[in-house]
Order: C-alpha cells, then structure tokens, then sequence
C-alpha cells in the first residue's frame, strides 16, 4: 500500500475549496431561482433555491472522504495492490472533474451565460471517462471499483480481460467523443453518451460471461 502524502493531499484540497470560493465571489450575482437540469435543446427546464448550488460541492467532498478513507475500511486488505499511485491519479482526476463541473453549474446559474456555460460540460465528462478508462485497463480484482460482474468477480483472468478490452473502449471512445461535442447538440448528444455508457456497459456485462464460460472449458477439458 502506497504511504499518505500531505503534499498531494493539498492539491486536492485545493480543488475542493475553488468551488466554494466562486460561489462566494458569485453569491450576490446568481438570481434567487437558478437552473438545476437542463433539458436536450441546452435550455433549463427545472429550477430552485440558489442554495442548491452547494449539492453538487457537498457531493465531490463526499467522494473525495470515501475514496480516501476506503484503504482505511479494506476489511481484509485484500486490496493493498489496488492502492497504488493509479488510484491516487484515478481520485485526482474525479476530485479536478467534479470542481470543475460544479464550477461551470455555478456559472450556468449567472444570467446570460447558461446555455453556453452547459456546452463545456460533455467535453468534461467524456475527458474524464476517457482518464477513468485508461485507469481501468490495468485495474487490479478489489472491492470497491471496476466491472463488477459475476463472473469478473468470479476469476481473476476473466477481470483482468474484461477490464483489458473495457478500458480501452472507454478510453478510446472517450477521446473520439470529445470533438464530437462541438459538432452535434441536443438529443444527438444525449444519444451519443448513452451509446458509450450504456453499450458499452451492455458489451462488458456480455463479453465478461463469455469468457467466464471459455475459462470453465478449460478447467473441463
């Protein structure tokens, strides 16, 4: 297991404390009734109390406390090859993502700067599934993360395989993504990110089986 480091504990503090620094320097600008979804043409739809801007904040503090205190509740230490400095860059980029995602929806919320501000959120997320997707490719058997299958979880080859191919995919079709999300808007956009999340995941659940199956003949003869 990789020891504590202070100093880049601090980093990600940092991130963590942007957020609410914006929303201070903010606060007085942001109306009383702001935008909470958004719907395929980019336009809000849903609306409440500018407070709720905190939900999205309280969240990343909330991930950042599980992740870092997950080699801490490890009930057998299973997972000590799991805590390596690919899970710190993994907790690093979802800790920078979701400050930045919560920067933008508070930015949203400002008048005039919605729909524009809205536009930056997919190249994000695909940016970050594409960052996740590439951790994953070498992602050692745990209790908490990856493709968790019956049959993943089953045998280690089949999670080391499935997770092989699966990282790539995301990895990949995250970067082919990307640009994508400049060129089309609306339901299209919508469309594509649940051919990546959703067919993908579909794909994996399918593919995982299969190769649990493969495994057993040749445990059969």
């Amino acid at each position: 297991m990789e020891k504590f480091s202070f100093k880049r504990e601090i980093i990600l503090w940092i991130f963590l404390l942007l957020p609410i620094i914006y929303l201070a320097f903010v606060w007085n600008k942001l109306p009383d009734r702001v935008p909470i979804h958004f719907g395929f043409n980019g336009e809000p739809d849903g609306w409440g109390r500018k407070i709720t801007e905190f939900i999205l904040i309280g969240a990343n503090v909330f991930v950042y406390s599980v992740t870092f205190f997950l080699r801490y509740i490890d009930p057998k230490k299973l997972s000590d090859g799991f805590f390596t400095s690919n899970f710190f860059k993994l907790r690093a980029s979802l800790t920078v993502f979701l400050s930045v995602l919560s920067i933008l929806v508070i930015n949203s919320a400002l008048p005039g700067t919605g729909r524009a501000t809205m536009h930056w959120m997919a190249p994000c997320v695909f940016l970050f599934v594409s960052i996740a997707g590439n951790f994953m490719i070498n992602l050692k058997p745990n209790w908490f993360l990856g493709i968790r299958t019956p049959w993943t979880l089953s045998n280690d080859t089949v999670w080391r395989k499935t997770h092989h191919i699966g990282g790539r995919i995301f990895f990949y079709g995250g970067l082919i993504c990307i640009p994508l999300t400049f060129l089309i808007h609306g339901l299209w956009l919508n469309a594509l990110i649940g051919i990546l999340t959703i067919g993908a995941t579909g794909f994996l659940f399918g593919y995982s089986f299969w190769l649990f199956k493969q495994e057993q003949k040749k445990v059969t003869g």
